[in-house]
């Protein structure tokens, strides 16, 4: 039986999204899902300064520019 749940996927960026931009993102989500069964939400949130956050059901990935400037900077106080 195939579920017909659709899984809300969280698309979080520090500026709205073009739609080539979507594109791409949907397409390399096609590789781990199928994108028809997915709901996509997306949010700004300025605070990233650059990249994405995707949020898919109980996967958190991060590619944001405030984050890798975190990681870094913890690098260099260690």
């Amino acid at each position: 039986m195939v579920s017909s749940k659709k899984e809300i996927v969280k698309l979080i960026t520090p500026l709205p999204m073009t739609e080539s931009q979507k594109n791409k993102v949907k397409s390399k989500l096609s590789r781990i899902g199928d994108i028809n069964q997915m709901v996509f939400q997306e949010e700004v949130d300025p605070s990233l300064l650059g990249g994405i956050v995707i949020i898919f059901g109980e996967m958190l990935i991060d590619c944001s520019l405030k984050t890798q400037l975190e990681k870094m900077k913890e690098g260099i106080i260690i």
